[in-house]
């Protein structure tokens, strides 16, 4: 997945999950503006977005739709790390 397409993803996710708290949805928007302003790496901005649901999973304010974004977002983070284990 290249960074346009994690932002195209992360903008239809929350088009498609109105129910994600107001903390979620500006956590997907900052993601969204630092990887325009900078040049961070594709595993780094899916890192980010990660461990910050991660925090709010554990202060129990993750919403389902959070939770099916975390969840997505780290079988995603999963198989690309495979995929860039193994060297063609």
């Amino acid at each position: 997945m290249f960074r346009q397409d994690l932002r195209k993803y992360l903008l239809a996710f929350t088009a498609k999950h109105p129910n994600m708290t107001d903390d979620e949805k500006r956590l997907v928007r900052e993601v969204i503006a630092q990887s325009n302003a900078q040049k961070p790496s594709q595993e780094k901005e899916m890192l980010v977005i990660i461990n910050t649901l991660h925090q709010l999973s554990y202060q129990q304010q993750l919403s389902q739709d959070g939770r099916r974004l975390l969840t997505k977002l780290q079988r995603k983070q999963w198989i690309w790390s495979i995929f860039n284990a193994f060297q063609f």
